[in-house]
């Protein structure tokens, strides 16, 4: 094309090196021109019929790596390849336009990479199976590969073998220096990837790592780092080696389990309790939930102390109810009944040792919901009852007096002297 284009100039005016540098610049507006329309051709014909392909095929995933812009990237190429290859039109001056169209199409061709491993990791995450398994990290590095690769590639276009072998060469050496410098990302890869595989930590996790005041459910995990929304609505960044070096609690076990605990307890004032006499025996064996229990416990006290002799003069001897014994079985029988509390785990209501607070009367169960605002809604309802009918069993809360009890104390004190 250059020697027809020379041979039109030689019926011009036109001459010497003027007529030499008219032919290369019309050469390459040619070129520049051809290649124009080949792109112009892909962008505007050939992406609309990928287009109207992608919408009318069932897939989604197809849909998604259009959207991703993967096509467009790759679009730019064939014109690239047409201004490679005609550039050897231009004798001397191919050089240049080889070395760049080549440089810009692995600039391409790697953000098209990049855009497809998007795609993979949006089209993976629309998989159920995706949160126990994430994928972001291993693509990160997968990244980290193509961008090296695209790296030493435009170094190679770029110089000769020789320069080429040495780069590598001293790449090589600076790996140690690479490694000191960016340890902490080479930490936190290897962490993500160890917490991935090990199924340690996935999205949606419930979360608790007091060191970093995190405590929330888990949203993303990426390359380097665990990113974490709090209850508070706040984002915690933690680095996923922190993960590997501090503890944390991952409360998804209790969220599969279906069962979430209640370990809280009753201050009981110790000096409240007391054996029960009839009449509040008979007061008691009006509640449905203990009937049983006091006439089965009946029996038991009355031959029990019928075999062994014991006389009842004082109620030191023998074996006798107390009302709280009697408070311990309504909890447990009040819990068994309850529609909120799993019968599929430990169910216990348990003294612990005393203290200056009195006798804490532990509870021991499990709640069916572990939704954490249903799971409050039905630990708060059970204490609001078992405080509102402890009274029934002649038991009195321990609390700490208050300025209000030391000041009526104070008044009925000076009444009776008056």
């Amino acid at each position: 094309m250059l020697e027809i284009i020379r041979g039109w100039l030689e019926t011009t005016r036109i001459k010497g090196n003027y007529q030499t540098l008219l032919s290369y610049l019309i050469a390459t507006i040619a070129i520049f021109f051809i290649a124009y329309i080949v792109d112009l051709i892909c962008r505007k014909i050939v992406l609309k019929i990928i287009h109207k392909m992608v919408i009318k095929t069932a897939n989604k995933w197809d849909e998604i790596i259009y959207d991703k812009k993967v096509f467009h990237r790759l679009s730019h190429i064939p014109a690239l390849i047409v201004i490679h290859i005609f550039s050897s039109l231009l004798d001397e001056y191919q050089y240049i336009l080889q070395k760049v169209s080549t440089a810009l199409i692995i600039i391409l061709s790697l953000r098209a990479i990049l855009r497809l491993l998007d795609a993979v990791v949006q089209i993976y995450n629309s998989f159920e199976f995706s949160k126990d398994r994430p994928i972001k990290g291993i693509i990160g590095v997968v990244k980290i590969f193509f961008y090296s690769l695209a790296g030493i590639l435009l170094f190679g276009n770029f110089t000769t073998e020789a320069n080429l072998l040495a780069m590598l060469s001293a790449l090589g050496g600076m790996t140690a220096i690479f490694i000191l410098i960016f340890s902490d990302t080479i930490l936190g890869l290897v962490a993500s990837i160890q917490l991935t595989a090990s199924e340690s930590l996935k999205i949606g996790d419930w979360i608790e790592m007091p060191s970093q005041n995190a405590n929330g459910e888990v949203i993303d995990i990426s390359l380097n780092k665990i990113k974490v929304q709090n209850w508070d609505r706040t984002i915690s960044n933690i680095p996923a080696q922190t993960f590997l070096k501090e503890a944390f609690i991952n409360w998804e076990g209790m969220t599969k389990s279906g069962g979430r605990r209640i370990m809280r307890s009753i201050f009981i004032d110790t000096t409240t309790i007391k054996i029960l006499d009839e009449d509040l025996i008979k007061r008691l064996e009006k509640i449905e939930y203990i009937k049983g229990y006091l006439e089965k416990k009946n029996r038991e006290v009355q031959e029990y102390n019928k075999v062994n002799n014991i006389s009842c003069e004082s109620i030191v001897n023998g074996r006798k109810l107390t009302n709280i014994g009697t408070f311990r079985a309504y909890i447990k029988e009040y819990l068994k009944k309850h529609p909120k509390i799993s019968q599929n785990f430990i169910l216990m209501v348990r003294q612990l040792a005393p203290t200056d607070k009195g006798l804490p009367l532990e509870i021991f169960a499990f709640t069916n919901d572990t939704a954490w605002e249903n799971y409050e809604e039905i630990q708060s309802d059970i204490f609001d009852h078992l405080l509102a009918v402890v009274a029934e069993f002649d038991l009195g809360i321990f609390q700490t007096p208050s300025g209000r009890d030391l000041k009526k104390l104070v008044n009925e004190n000076n009444e009776a002297l008056k």
